[in-house]
């Protein structure tokens, strides 16, 4: 009975099940492939996703969504070397993707004909149950495997969240790190240098996580009575300790066909990662990329810098905050142009809610999504005590002293708390009036400090509203009877003349 030789057999591509009843049970291969286009109602076909030779993917019904399942369907997409395996390679490297960032790391150009463009890809793969999307605290709408997203979603994606957001800020700052180097070395034009966000940066039909024109003269071309053509330098980066084959492919895929576009300068390509295997090394090599690490670019001191961030962020993350591995970041990291101030950021939103952790009845949330009625927003430190406080902290750490930028104190003011209020009222929040902070180890502008007195006014029965500079900060630490604590901030985050 066919069902029982593919549940013995396990899920694999229907041209294996015909040649194993050719090889194995002595069928013609006419006859081979009639019974199993015949099938059998416990023999399911897995739908939008074709293989070569018109072959599907079937398994017995039992199989479905198994260890066995996963293996042989991961093995089948993965051995195809197609769009979709470098979509699934892709995401198996990280784990987790925020969506606008599969556009640039999944191999597939934003659209080019004949060719399957990232949403497409990505569609076709969600389809097929084989990757899925959710949203996960504090990166918005990811894409993910489909075997992660069903381990994952009894804890709601929050361990997901932590370990994924420790490698984006990590990579965040590496690429403004990277960024620095290249203008630094006039590899790149010094203004036009653009890093992954909201938009990816776009050479050719691709997205690329840094992309800039380049003015080498290895990189440019002569054009008769037309001048110079600058040339470009894009550079991706994935923060694993070892890439495999599988996780370079899509961004050989991008090299290959970028470099076969007519009309695109002469192009130098990084690829950024902890370390390599021997055959993804050697395949990078080949096809004429520098396959780049931390530690080849800025020294091991540096590199083990970035591996203790990840790994800070991820226990800070979690509760677990250690003032003195911040120290040592800054001393390592502190060297590098481009990284102190993202850093900084990140970190102060760590101790930040360490503080608040320390006296808060209800459980600290940091990056915590918002949807309100003409968007989302995102509150640093998130913390809702059911019907005795709700208690939103927005967190400016930039360098002790520095003025905070006027649109941005504007933009927590007039679109920021207004989406969070439409957030509490969707969770029918029945408390006090919410709080809603900011803090700063910079200090607001007088034109600032008017507009959040003038808001506070406005909305006293609605709202409380507050900001804290350096004398709040330093007085709230102080509180706590913790000196390591006290010491970073005085270190780091707080002005020194007001010790």
């Amino acid at each position: 009975m066919l069902a029982a030789l593919v549940k013995s057999l396990g899920p694999c591509l229907s041209t294996d099940l015909t040649e194993f009843l050719v090889s194995k049970q002595g069928m013609t291969p006419a006859a081979a492939r009639q019974r199993v286009s015949r099938g059998h109602p416990e023999i399911k076909r897995l739908a939008h996703l074709p293989f070569a030779r018109k072959a599907r993917f079937i398994y017995h019904q039992d199989d479905y969504a198994s260890p066995r399942y996963w293996e042989r369907l991961y093995a089948a997409i993965l051995e195809a070397n197609g769009p979709y395996a470098r979509g699934l390679g892709a995401v198996h490297a990280r784990r987790v993707v925020p969506e606008a960032h599969f556009l640039a790391v999944c191999g597939a150009p934003l659209a080019q004909k004949k060719q399957i463009s990232a949403a497409t890809l990505l569609q076709r793969l969600i389809d097929a149950n084989v990757l899925a999307k959710a949203n996960v605290p504090g990166l918005g709408i990811c894409v993910m495997s489909k075997r992660t997203y069903e381990l994952n979603l009894q804890w709601n994606f929050d361990k997901l969240a932590v370990e994924a957001r420790a490698r984006l800020v990590a990579e965040g700052i590496l690429l403004e790190s990277v960024k620095e180097w290249l203008r630094r070395l006039a590899i790149a034009s010094y203004n036009k240098v653009q890093t992954r966000g909201a938009q990816m940066p776009r050479v050719g039909t691709f997205a690329w996580d840094l992309a800039a024109p380049s003015y080498l003269t290895s990189t440019i071309t002569m054009q008769k009575d037309k001048g110079v053509k600058p040339g470009w330098v894009v550079c991706d980066v994935l923060l694993i300790e070892s890439a495999q084959a599988v996780h370079v492919e899509p961004f050989i895929h991008k090299v290959r066909s970028t470099e076969a576009l007519k009309n695109i300068g002469r192009t130098v390509y990084i690829l950024v990662a902890h370390g390599y295997e021997a055959d993804a090394f050697k395949a990078l090599r080949g096809a004429g990329i520098i396959p780049a690490t931390p530690a080849s670019l800025f020294g091991k001191d540096v590199a083990d810098g970035f591996r203790e961030l990840t790994q800070t962020l991820q226990r800070a993350a979690e509760g677990v905050v250690d003032p003195g591995k911040f120290d040592a970041l800054f001393a390592k990291l502190g060297k590098l142009e481009g990284a102190v101030g993202n850093m900084r950021g990140a970190l102060f939103e760590l101790l930040v809610a360490e503080v608040v952790r320390r006296t808060a009845a209800a459980q600290v949330k940091l990056n915590k999504i918002c949807k309100g009625e003409d968007g989302i927003a995102e509150v640093d430190v998130y913390c809702v005590n059911e019907g005795v406080e709700a208690l939103m902290i927005e967190c400016k750490g930039i360098a002790p002293g520095t003025i905070v930028d006027d649109e941005e104190v504007g933009l927590w003011l007039t679109t920021r708390i207004k989406r969070v209020r439409n957030h509490l009222e969707q969770i029918d929040w029945s408390g006090p009036v919410p709080k809603f902070e900011l803090w700063t180890s910079g200090k607001l502008s007088e034109d600032a400090r008017s507009r959040v007195e003038k808001t506070r006014s406005a909305n006293v029965k609605k709202f409380e509203l507050s900001v804290l500079e350096a004398g709040d900060l330093r007085a709230r630490v102080k509180a706590l009877n913790d000196l390591p604590l006290l010491k970073t901030f005085e270190q780091h985050f707080l002005p020194q003349a007001s010790s």
